[in-house]
């Protein structure tokens, strides 16, 4: 090997070496990138908790509709040759066959992040020739820190969701 050779072999090492040491990021550039990222998350906070309450307002009515509908339709059809009902039970909605105190048959559905008020033990007539009409009417209010949604039971087993 020659002298010019082994300079320029060793040119090339030393510009590889000051590559090396300029590549990353500098703790400016860090601090930075994290403000950036906190100011982004605070200013972001208050829409993500109002869209999470708008959820589960939402989802409690929907399971609230779907309980009243399940157990109506499960009267119409005469499952079990027996009476079904539902009842609040604690922060549940109860769906039961027999009596909401000592159910032969439940089903709960989760009312989390709402309160819910107007909801009595109710029972559609499933044995008699009154198929699916509930033993009485409802006005039950949904409620949470971001509105309410009323559901109305009529007394033909109809609902009306406002």
């Amino acid at each position: 090997m020659n002298l010019q050779d082994q300079l320029e072999g060793d040119a090339r090492r030393w510009i590889m070496k000051r590559n090396i040491v300029k590549t990353g990021f500098t703790l400016v550039e860090l601090i930075l990138a994290i403000a950036i990222i906190a100011i982004i998350a605070a200013a972001s906070a208050p829409f993500y908790v109002k869209f999470v309450a708008q959820n589960n307002l939402e989802v409690s009515t929907d399971k609230v509709i779907s309980a009243i509908r399940k157990t109506q339709s499960y009267a119409m059809d005469g499952k079990d040759n027996a009476t079904w009902g539902f009842c609040m039970s604690g922060n549940n909605l109860r769906l039961f066959r027999g009596t909401c105190t000592t159910p032969t048959f439940n089903e709960d559905f989760d009312l989390t992040g709402v309160t819910v008020s107007g909801l009595t033990e109710t029972i559609f007539s499933g044995l008699s020739g009154k198929r699916g009409e509930p033993s009485n009417t409802l006005n039950i209010t949904v409620t949470n820190d971001i509105g309410s949604v009323n559901v109305v039971l009529n007394s033909a087993g109809g609902l009306d969701v406002n």
